[in-house]
């Protein structure tokens, strides 16, 4: 008999029909062609109008995608495939009111397939769902089609093997696997998931040296790195079922950091931040892999033990586990470390940062952190809302500075488009005599995000991870005596002896700097540069070699100052675009904390404000001899000088400072961040 025709609903929600599909039935029963369209369009679902999408309608059609379709049931895994865009937030597929996955994430428009599980399908109508987890989401779905085979024969799969030794030892290494195609986009990954694998789009965290996952047949780009302590390889493949590949690399240690451990003092989990997507086995995979040895953890308001998911993964020897809280408040956020496991957690709701802090410190907390001090914005994050004078280091509200470090490298979440902002900011407190230990970190929340991309780098006894004295990282940490990493590892040595964090007794003699600039091939630094209080005293190119990895060590001969000095070495370097280690901004970069240079041999470190304050002790009211003793005096002093006047001479200020400003870059950044009162 002729077949009869209906019309069905394609998707429908909130708007009514908005497509249709002839599909054909037989009268003998259901007799649907296999690999079918169920949806030939995209639709916009969601709550938001959005101009911008053109390949949808600006208004979304339904706050839910339903899509009635008849099919016969399916005895086997059949599989479902769906164009998708935007998807950033949850959101579950259902057939017939039963899960059966979720929606990748991914802001790109990509195909994506899922498994349906056998017995899901029924004889005759059914109905698919895409359901948001949060309404606000808004997504563009659709072109969608049945595949009455399972996923692997519907998209042609092929298993991809990865082994990944230490060259030097031949032994299996923990490393993180990126999977991209010809032009660097990371692709859907299939069959991957099991106990000792983190594995999201386009990577495989593997805590074991090997795995195994599947891919569509096709050509691929296989990245295998371990951190910027370690080479990478680089390896294209054609994946085909007659021929699956194979890839064996053989990863060697290309950055000697010998006397120091990598440390991350800022690392999140999914599991008990509540945002993210790294679970706590997860994140200990992706510790491992990035080569991270002292693995801080930081979920916000709790203290989260690393030491049992560890030891249930077998990665006791690859890093020290400590435990740490990110105390986030609403006036900032600060990590404090170490902490009793099951101790009390500190105050989050105080807003008073000295009590704040000395309650951090009671609750067990030797090292405690101001985090992402320019977040969610310049103005937003804590240093803004504080009005922190960039010039001099005034803070016309707020309370006290009384925390040990502040992050200059945040490289997940909260990385400054120029390098150095927050470095200025830092100079600032550094001249106003604040003792401020620079930071580098993660604060990774994802499986994407490298934990240990943003790190910091502290002088041990011990180069063996799992050896590591938590209390003497600690010393060093509140002595200074680190340096921060963004790809680039850096150490210097002031006088032929001095380390960071010590005086250096500099009176009568130059200053002979020397900078250790070393970092894996697939990085490039680019420039070292010298700052004594905080301005750049002298600059020198590193002298790279393409494909080899840098270890130069810059030495600079500076002039003794007129006055006590902190000297930071900067390195900046080019930023990394590919996958496997995208840096959010371009740039890599390295930074050592201060040296303190004690010019005039009284045996200590006076600060650029202490100097300022003597000097103008000699001040006895007289314009024209601040003015004079102002302009013949270094301009970080001067700055101080006239923070320190200001309360006692505003009316007179302005006719010192504006002459003074428009050569001196210092004074212009002061006097951009006074109050608008002050002439």
């Amino acid at each position: 008999m002729s077949p009869k025709r209906f019309l069905l609903p394609v998707a429908q929600g909130s708007k009514g029909i908005v497509a249709v599909l002839i599909c054909l039935l037989m009268d003998a029963g259901l007799a649907m062609a296999a690999d079918r369209m169920l949806d030939p369009v995209m639709h916009h679902i969601g709550d938001t109008r959005i101009k911008e999408w053109i390949d949808v309608p600006a208004r979304p059609e339904a706050k839910r995608y339903d899509l009635r379709f008849f099919s016969a049931p399916n005895p086997t895994e059949w599989t479902l495939s769906l164009k998708q865009r935007d998807v950033e937030d949850a959101w579950h597929i259902e057939i017939n009111g039963k899960h059966i996955a979720d929606l990748k994430k991914k802001r790109d428009a990509q195909v994506r397939y899922y498994a349906i599980p056998p017995e899901t399908l029924r004889a005759g109508e059914n109905m698919l769902s895409i359901v948001p987890f949060d309404p606000k989401d808004d997504i563009a779905i659709g072109v969608c089609y049945l595949w009455e085979k399972s996923l692997r024969e519907a998209a042609k799969l092929v298993t991809v093997q990865v082994r990944v030794r230490d060259e030097a030892t031949l032994q299996p290494l923990p490393a993180r696997i990126t999977i991209a195609d010809k032009k660097d986009k990371l692709v859907e990954l299939f069959n991957a998931t099991n106990q000792t694998t983190a594995v999201r789009n386009g990577i495989v965290y593997t805590s074991r040296g090997e795995t195994t996952f599947d891919v569509p047949e096709g050509e691929y780009v296989v990245y295998v790195t371990r951190g910027m302590e370690w080479s990478r390889i680089r390896q294209p493949i054609v994946a085909t079922r007659s021929a699956p590949p194979t890839v064996d690399a053989d990863l060697r240690r290309e950055v000697n950091t010998t006397g120091f451990v990598a440390a991350d003092t800022h690392i999140h989990t999914v599991t008990f931040s509540k945002h993210g997507d790294a679970s706590l086995d997860e994140r200990m995979i992706t510790i491992a892999g990035e080569g991270v040895e002292f693995a801080v953890s930081t979920d916000h308001n709790h203290h989260t033990d690393y030491r049992p998911p560890q030891t249930k993964a077998g990665l006791q020897s690859f890093f020290t586990p400590v435990t740490g809280n990110e105390v986030t408040t609403e006036v900032g956020h600060f990590n404090g470390f170490p902490l009793p496991p099951g101790g009390k957690i500190p105050d989050y709701k105080q807003s008073d940062w000295v009590k704040l802090i000395s309650d951090i410190r009671m609750k067990g907390a030797r090292v405690v952190t101001l985090n992402h001090p320019r977040w969610p914005s310049t103005n937003k994050g804590p240093f803004g809302v504080l009005n922190l004078n960039r010039g001099s280091g005034d803070r016309v509200t707020g309370s006290k500075f009384t925390f040990d470090a502040m992050e200059l490298v945040n490289s997940a979440t909260s990385l400054q488009k120029d390098p150095l902002y927050l470095f200025q900011d830092w100079f600032s407190l550094l001249n106003h005599g604040e003792h401020i230990t620079a930071v580098g970190s993660s604060d990774s929340h994802t499986v994407y995000d490298p934990v240990g991309q943003g790190r910091t780098y502290v002088r041990s006894s011990t180069d063996e991870p799992s050896a590591i004295n938590v209390d003497e990282v600690c010393e060093n940490f509140l002595a200074g005596d680190t340096s921060i990493s963004l790809g680039i590892f850096a150490d210097v040595t002031v006088n032929g002896r001095f380390k960071m964090g010590k005086i250096v007794p500099a009176r009568n003699r130059k200053v002979e700097v020397a900078l250790r600039v070393t970092a894996p091939a697939w990085i490039t630094p680019q420039r070292g540069i010298v700052f004594l209080n905080g301005i750049a005293a002298a600059e020198m190119n590193v002298p790279t070699e393409s494909g080899h990895a840098t270890d130069a060590l810059l030495k600079f001969i500076l002039p003794t100052p007129a006055h006590d000095a902190h000297l930071v070495c900067v390195v900046l370097g080019a930023g990394v675009k590919e996958p496997c280690w995208t840096t959010y901004e371009n740039y890599t970069l390295a930074a050592t904390n201060p040296l303190y240079l004690d010019v005039d041999g009284d045996g200590r470190y006076s600060s650029p404000r202490e100097i300022a304050r003597t000097l103008l002790g000699r001040f006895e009211g007289d314009t024209k001899k601040l003015r004079k003793m102002m302009s013949q005096t270094d301009e970080v002093i001067a700055v101080q000088m006239m923070s320190l006047a200001r309360a006692d001479a505003l009316e007179r200020l302005g006719e010192v400072l504006n002459p003074i400003a428009e050569t001196n870059k210092n004074f212009e950044l002061y006097q951009g961040h006074l109050p608008r009162a002050f002439p």
